[in-house]
C-alpha cells in the first residue's frame, strides 16, 4: 500500500484563525493539535489577521514546537475576507474550522466528524447560548427571517465551528459577499441553496471565551493590588463617593 505523504495532501486540514489572541493562542493551538491533528492524517493551518498584541511572536515561537502551516499578516483583513482567503490554503479533504478565542471544546469535533460519510457540511449547533440575552434575540430573529426568505430550517448557521469538504469550500466561498458581520450564515444559506448537504449537531454549550476569563483574572488583580494602597481601607474605598445629577 503507498503510503500518504500527509504534508502534501492531508485528509483532513484544521483551520484555526487568530487575531489578537496572545494570551491564549498557546494554549488553544495545543488543544486542538493534541484532540485531533495527533489522531488523524492532517495538518494544521494557522492563519493570522494584522495582530497588534505579539500574537504574531507567539505563534513563530509555537511553530517551533507544533507542526503548522502559518500565515501571517501585516495590517487587517477583518474576518470575511481572512477566513475567505484562510479556507483556499486547506488541502485536505475536508477541512475542520474553529474560532480560536477559546469558547468551543476541541473534542466536540467528533461529534462531526461521525456523520461525515453523509453530508458535505456539519455544523456545531450550540444549545445554550451565553453570548447575553440582547445577542440571543437577534441571532433567534436572523433564523427567523432568514428561514422564511429562503424555505430552510437553521438554527446556528453563522457558528464559528465546522466540519465541510473542500469541495464545497472552493465552490462556495467566492460567492459570499453581502453579509460581512455574518460569513458563515451567506456561506451556509448558499451552500444549502446549492443542493449541499447540511446537518447541525449539537455541540457542548460554550465555555466561557478565554478573554472573559482574562478579564475576571484582571478584575482579581486590580482589587488586590489597589487593596494595597492608601485608597483603600479594609477593601472598602476610603474617600467619600459623591453623586452628581443633573438638572
Amino acid at each position: 500500500m503507498e503510503l500518504i505523504n500527509l504534508e502534501r495532501y492531508p485528509m483532513l486540514s484544521v483551520l484555526l484563525p487568530a487575531h489578537n489572541e496572545a494570551v491564549h493562542i498557546t494554549e488553544t493551538v495545543s488543544d486542538y493539535f493534541e484532540t485531533i491533528v495527533r489522531k488523524l492524517p492532517s495538518n494544521l493551518v494557522i492563519v493570522e489577521d494584522g495582530s497588534t498584541d505579539g500574537t504574531k511572536e507567539v505563534l513563530f515561537s509555537l511553530k517551533k514546537k507544533i507542526p503548522m502551516d502559518l500565515s501571517v499578516c501585516s495590517n487587517r483583513k477583518g474576518y470575511a475576507k481572512g477566513v475567505g482567503e484562510a479556507l483556499g490554503k486547506c488541502e485536505g479533504d475536508w477541512i475542520f474550522f474553529s474560532d480560536s478565542d477559546g469558547q468551543y471544546f476541541p473534542a466536540d469535533f467528533w461529534k462531526l466528524w461521525e456523520h461525515r460519510d453523509n453530508y458535505d457540511l456539519i455544523i456545531g449547533r450550540k444549545l445554550v447560548r451565553r453570548e447575553g440575552s440582547h445577542r440571543t434575540v437577534l441571532a433567534l430573529g436572523f433564523h427567523l427571517i432568514a428561514n422564511h426568505l429562503f424555505g430552510l430550517d437553521l438554527h446556528d448557521a453563522d457558528c464559528g465551528f465546522r466540519l465541510l469538504r473542500r469541495e464545497l469550500a472552493n465552490s462556495i466561498v467566492k460567492e459570499v459577499k453581502f453579509l460581512e458581520y455574518s460569513f458563515w450564515a451567506e456561506f451556509t444559506i448558499r451552500a444549502a441553496l446549492n443542493g449541499f448537504r447540511i446537518l447541525e449537531v449539537p455541540i457542548n454549550p460554550t465555555r466561557i471565551p478565554l478573554i472573559i476569563l482574562k478579564q475576571l483574572r484582571g478584575l482579581v488583580h486590580l482589587f488586590k493590588e489597589t487593596k494595597r494602597k492608601p485608597t483603600m481601607k479594609n477593601g472598602k474605598l476610603a474617600s467619600q463617593l459623591i453623586n452628581v445629577t443633573h438638572p
